[in-house]
């Protein structure tokens, strides 16, 4: 395809096993040029062992040593590509000098911020500052959710100036299993650290291993709470199996061996496990802490939207396990729910905030709106 003058770069903080595809769509169909910056190739809390996609990718350091990115030669590559569009995921220095560099240099800028309106309650003065004088000079935004559309008029901007580009996974790489034929009944997936709740799921399992004896429990992941959590579930007695921290490919089969997955998470502005469980058709339980939630999970539709009570998940987890036919709509219910959630929505949705961006407005729109 021959590509117009307009060249779009990327500016983020490290790759991801989930933005890989949306990198590839868009390099391979837009009318625009279009790279990727990492700031760097890994950041500290990362084990990911990435096959980068076929897109022109720069890094700007091998290994960040904290997450605040303060990389200053970014300026020195921004002069050297000279992108028409700069979209920026964050607002770390390294994208600050991006900011900088677009008004120095008249380019259009767009944000792609993935926290939400819940998520940045209690942001500084000054960080809500600096928000705001960015999204001043913004062309078009970028939203994963509705969290984060609501983050935006907050501010402000106007609904016409946003576009839904959704965090996704390969649906089709996940595996599916008859729910009758699946060993476990719930499951922890995720960093074991406090922010991912992994004792108050220890607490659920415990109290539910007394109402529901054959209980099965699956954990994945790793954590400084691991061994909190494991010694936990072995005092009380409850029947667990610890897989430990997975590459991708092998937790795609591992959701499929659950019926439940319980998505205990302090804050997730998102949470990409959930569709990685959906996409297997298995229903999720979580709170309104999760960006998912009312999203790709939907109470009462396929999976459950809980208070941090007990008693409250213990009793929901044993209606669907009593209930065959409702565990079954739900799961049915999940993996239709999530086929809307993939890389060519992101990608397009991208493409769209461009073209808005760039005064294009007769290409709008690419992207399929996502209902829930």
């Amino acid at each position: 395809m021959k590509k117009s003058k307009i060249r779009v770069s990327y500016l983020t903080q490290v790759p991801g096993p989930y933005r890989e595809r949306m990198h590839e769509l868009v390099h391979e169909s837009a009318d625009f040029t279009y790279d990727v910056i990492y700031c760097a190739k890994l950041e500290p809390n990362r084990s990911w062992k990435l096959s980068y996609g076929n897109y022109p990718i720069y890094f700007l350091a091998e290994v960040a040593k904290t997450f605040r990115h303060n990389n200053t030669n970014v300026w020195k590559l921004l002069n050297k590509t000279k992108p028409s569009v700069l979209i920026i995921t964050a607002f770390k220095p390294t994208m600050l000098y991006g900011v900088l560099w677009c008004i120095l240099n008249g380019k259009k800028l767009i944000v792609y911020n993935d926290g939400t309106y819940d998520s940045e309650l209690h942001l500084s003065f000054v960080q809500k500052l600096i928000r705001k004088f960015v999204y001043k000079l913004t062309s078009s935004f970028m939203a994963p959710g509705n969290g984060t559309v609501a983050l935006y008029k907050s501010y402000g901007v106007r609904s016409e100036k946003i576009f839904r580009s959704c965090l996704c996974v390969d649906n089709s790489k996940l595996k599916y299993q008859p729910l009758q034929e699946r060993e476990f009944h719930i499951m922890y997936s995720g960093q074991i650290t406090e922010r991912k709740l992994p004792l108050f799921f220890a607490d659920v399992a415990i109290a539910l291993n007394k109402l529901f004896p054959k209980l099965k429990v699956l954990v994945v992941g790793d954590g400084v709470l691991k061994d909190q959590l494991l010694t936990k579930l072995e005092n009380n007695h409850v029947d667990f199996h610890f897989a430990g921290f997975l590459d991708q490919n092998t937790l795609f089969e591992y959701y499929a061996k659950s019926k439940l997955f319980l998505f205990t998470t302090m804050d997730d502005v998102w949470g990409i496990v959930a569709n990685e469980a959906c996409a297997s058709g298995t229903p999720v339980i979580t709170s309104k802490d999760a960006g998912v939630a009312g999203e790709l999970v939907v109470h009462n539709r396929n999976g459950y939207v809980l208070p941090y009570d007990v008693s409250a998940w213990v009793s929901h987890i044993l209606n669907l396990l009593h209930d065959q036919q409702l565990l079954s709509n739900f799961s049915n219910q999940s993996i239709n729910l999530v086929k809307q959630y993939n890389h060519q929505q992101a990608a397009d949705g991208l493409i769209d905030a461009v073209n808005y961006a760039i005064g294009d407005k007769n290409r709008l729109p690419q992207a399929n709106p996502i209902i829930s």
